[in-house]
């Protein structure tokens, strides 16, 4: 027989569990917010969510996060410092809440250029209900302020030939893939490259772009994410090759690179300085974050740590930017050679 009154219902069900978030994964330190989140998904009818007391990025459980995590930060002393620890190991594909205690402009401003939305505590049930609603939606139509979780851009830049720009790369690239931190290292060296030997990569092929230029108009993340080798579960490696320039090569992979800039939380560029093409730190810097200048004890090394700073900093005199430089004082000679 017919039940109107069971299929009325079971509707009006799925209709507000899509309304909401599908899953999520909570991470708590008081059991205040844990019976709150409790009580909201269990009146709203969602899927129950994953709840962890953890109060460190250590202890995320990268493989099994949801589509949306709230991390309660309620007995943080700096919101924004150890929500920013999260977020260097959080997909840039989840929707991110923190939920916290300080109630300022600034800290709110923070978390929005971090592409983290952000709830003050104490509310109620209402509040967090409409609130991941709203982020539920957001994800779905790609919107809001999750937009602005991109990967950070590192740009390690050699002073002079053989000094181990790209070991340095490579040993910076793994070093945080084994943390369980999605990572997409960019070699542009396009030619006479030994990054795949430094990988113990077998049977390793550059991906040809000769008919890239034709299909960059058209291509999304999804699509550009093909041009990608893996390296490891966190690791994937970005290395063009083909009859084209260098110059056109690395135009290419930067189109790439800025396509892919939201499945990884950071993407390592290796600039050696044996590239085929000249590489202006200028105009580099006004997509890097974070410069690593890498120089040996020469004199010429130094000379030219000192110009590639300079060119940097002129760049950003009106410090719109908050471009981080750090050097790197490789020693690679053995003890006693002269340089």
């Amino acid at each position: 027989m017919f039940d109107l009154a069971k299929v009325i219902t079971k509707n009006s069900e799925q209709t507000r569990e899509q309304a909401g978030p599908a899953s999520c994964s909570f991470y708590y330190q008081s059991s205040e917010c844990l019976e709150l989140i409790e009580q909201v998904f269990r009146f709203e009818g969602w899927n129950v969510p994953d709840c962890i007391k953890s109060s460190t990025p250590g202890e995320l459980q990268l493989d099994a996060l949801k589509d949306i995590v709230i991390l309660e930060l309620n007995h943080s002393k700096n919101v924004v410092k150890d929500a920013r620890e999260f977020a260097a190991k959080l997909p840039n594909q989840k929707g991110v809440i923190v939920i916290g205690k300080e109630d300022t402009i600034t800290t709110l401003r923070e978390l929005k250029e971090m592409g983290i939305y952000y709830l003050f505590w104490p509310l109620n049930q209402e509040e967090l209900s409409e609130f991941l609603r709203h982020v539920h939606n957001n994800l779905q139509h790609l919107s809001g302020v999750n937009k602005n979780r991109k990967a950070k851009r590192v740009a390690v830049v050699g002073t002079k030939g053989g000094i181990g720009n790209t070991m340095i790369t490579c040993e910076l690239a793994a070093t945080l893939a084994y943390q369980g931190v999605d990572t997409i290292q960019v070699d542009h060296q396009y030619f006479n490259s030994n990054t795949d030997i430094l990988l113990g990569l077998k049977k390793f092929e550059r991906q040809d772009t000769d008919n890239l230029s034709l299909q960059l108009r058209d291509m999304d993340e999804v699509s550009a994410s093909n041009y990608l080798s893996k390296v490891d579960e966190h690791w994937r490696l970005l290395a063009f090759g083909g009859s084209q320039s260098a110059e056109a090569l690395y135009s290419d992979s930067q189109n790439i690179a800025d396509l892919l800039s939201r499945q990884a939380n950071f993407i390592i560029e290796d600039f050696s300085s044996s590239n085929d093409f000249v590489m202006d730190p200028a105009l580099l810097s006004d997509r890097v974050d974070l410069f690593v200048i890498v120089l040996d004890a020469t004199v010429s090394s130094v000379r030219n740590a000192s110009q590639i700073i300079e060119k940097i900093e002129l760049h950003n005199l009106s410090g719109t930017a908050d471009i981080r430089i750090l050097t790197f004082l490789n020693i690679h000679r053995p003890e006693g050679d002269s340089p």
